[in-house]
């Protein structure tokens, strides 16, 4: 009979089991992967598990101004470098010069998964930090966004607003999602450094994948953007 034990059991299974195959792949990403042992930080090369290779978009062709480096960081004192001593790092130098850098999990996140990335800074000219994407129409869920003396949440659906509005150089973020419906989860800043801080708010949507940027910095490489250290976790 279709309302059996034995046929509920199955059912359940299958579900269980198809929620599974759909849900992102547990995994990491940092500058020590093998692929990236070229020094070379490029679109389409894909390191770790559970994501999709870089997408990466220079806002100008001048290499000194604007682009991509597998390299230490001087930035937090070093500690967003990975073991073997580099981290992911972005300059956009210049008025109306960005630098983006796309990463797509391999599947949007399920209900129980989470999604965690360290960022570090040192000083504030322009604007630097991350979105989180939703999945499929890769509309804008969250935003984190460092400039000036403000380390300001946006968008988010509780939780906006600033994450201690005291500059410090020398700073790491920890930033963490977790999707707890299809229609929403958790995000969560962890902040370190000169000035510890922590906020956490809800978000609206299913996430899938992160934006980093940093745009219209003066010269100094000290307002460059720093990333390491990307994982999904959960099954």
């Amino acid at each position: 009979m279709s309302n059996s034990p034995r046929f509920i059991i199955l059912h359940l299974a299958v579900a269980l089991a198809a929620s599974s195959v759909s849900a992102a792949t547990p995994g990491t990403d940092n500058a020590d992967e093998n692929v990236y042992t070229t020094s070379r930080w490029e679109s389409g090369i894909n390191g770790g598990t559970g994501f999709l290779g870089w997408n990466l978009v220079a806002g100008s062709s001048d290499e000194r101004a604007c682009g991509f480096v597998l390299e230490a960081s001087p930035m937090a004192r070093g500690v967003i470098n990975s073991h073997g001593g580099r981290a992911f790092g972005m300059r956009a130098r210049g008025k109306g010069v960005t630098a983006e850098a796309y990463r797509t999990f391999d599947l949007p996140l399920e209900p129980g998964q989470s999604f965690s990335v360290d960022l570090a800074v040192n000083f504030r000219s322009g604007a630097r930090g991350l979105d989180l994407r939703s999945a499929g129409d890769e509309r804008r869920l969250f935003n984190f966004n460092i400039g000036s003396d403000d380390y300001v949440v946006h968008g988010a659906a509780t939780g906006n607003g600033s994450l201690g509005d005291t500059y410090h150089s020398d700073t790491v973020f920890t930033v963490t999602f977790t999707q707890t419906s299809a229609e929403g989860g958790i995000w969560k800043i962890e902040r370190a450094g000169g000035v510890a801080a922590e906020s956490a708010g809800t978000y609206e949507g299913r996430a899938g994948g992160v934006k980093f940027y940093v745009m219209d910095t003066d010269d100094s490489p000290e307002n460059d953007l720093w990333i390491n250290n990307l994982a999904i976790t959960g099954s």
